[in-house]
């Protein structure tokens, strides 16, 4: 976790369901402050549709994007947003090795694993994102944190877009997770 004073910490079990359903939830958000930027660590689970699985079986890579937003809790509507920043992940299978990637499409640092459950679990796992200079952050000014990530259907190859929009099979995102951070 992160070696600095968190000004947030958000811990949820995860209860296994009782029908299997694709999903993207979080199991731990932790922000903090070091060495002048807000940093994010984020531990996220990723259950994949059967549409989703068959296609990355089948070499069609998935991109994920998790957006990260601060502002002020009293900033108006028409105000421009502190801060957004956009983490980009594509999770891929290479048939021909029978090996998993998880690429950051950012930093472009990519890991290979056996299993895709493992992959998944790497596809979930975010430490040290810098967000914003800390000095961007006045003191005693409440702002609103909100994460989401959504599975990028626009990355997907043209050939499969319009059939992905219309079904819910490739439909998937995490609710949308808001917290106050007072610095």
């Amino acid at each position: 976790m992160l070696k600095r004073r968190c000004m947030l910490l958000f811990c949820g079990l995860l209860l296994a369901p009782a029908v299997y359903a694709a999903s993207i939830s979080y199991k731990a958000v932790a922000i903090g402050e070091e060495d002048g930027w807000i940093l994010l660590d984020l531990l996220q689970n990723y259950e994949l549709s059967d549409t989703m699985v068959e296609a990355l079986e089948n070499g069609v890579p998935l991109t994920f994007e998790t957006e990260i937003i601060i502002d002020p809790e009293d900033a108006s509507f028409w105000r421009r947003v502190l801060a957004k920043k956009r983490i980009r992940r594509q999770l891929l299978f290479h048939p021909l090795a029978e090996e998993y990637e998880v690429r950051d499409l950012g930093t472009g640092k990519q890991r290979r694993f056996a299993t895709r459950e493992a992959a998944l679990l790497a596809l979930g796992d975010l430490k040290e994102r810098k967000i914003i200079r800390a000095d961007a952050l006045q003191e005693g000014v409440f702002y609103l944190v909100s994460i989401q990530t959504t599975h990028d259907i626009g990355a997907l190859p043209l050939p499969l877009r319009p059939r992905a929009y219309l079904s819910p099979g490739w439909h998937l995102s995490s609710k949308v997770y808001e917290w106050r951070l007072q610095p």
